[in-house]
């Protein structure tokens, strides 16, 4: 994946949902029991190689840093983690991440400039 948030900051983003609701692949994540904290739930994710980091559109983070529906750059990645069907991804900072989906070819998340 391209490391160009210029690029990022370009496109729109494809997941819409009324204000204090979450999509349906969320709360389907959020019902999951997955034996450890989880942090926040990322939908449109996009693996950045070239920095080890997920761009993605987040919901319910733990810490209220974000608001739902904001997109985030997390910190490093420390390690990937299977679950069931869902990955979730240890950062440096220690946050944990569940990948709700993945962005289709070309479905890049609008990037804020919103860093973990």
């Amino acid at each position: 994946m391209s490391s160009n948030f210029e690029l990022l900051a370009s496109q729109q983003s494809p997941i819409e949902t009324p204000p204090g609701s979450v999509p349906a692949n969320v709360e389907r994540a959020m019902a999951t029991n997955f034996g450890i904290a989880i942090t926040g739930f990322l939908c449109c994710a996009v693996y950045d190689q070239s920095i080890n980091c997920l761009v993605g559109i987040v919901y319910r983070e733990s810490r209220c840093r974000f608001r739902d529906g904001s997109t985030i750059r997390t910190s490093t990645l420390r390690q990937r983690i299977e679950r069931g069907a869902y990955h979730l991804f240890e950062t440096r900072n220690g946050s944990v991440y569940v990948v709700c989906d993945w962005a289709l070819e070309g479905g890049i998340p609008q990037f804020e400039g919103a860093l973990h």
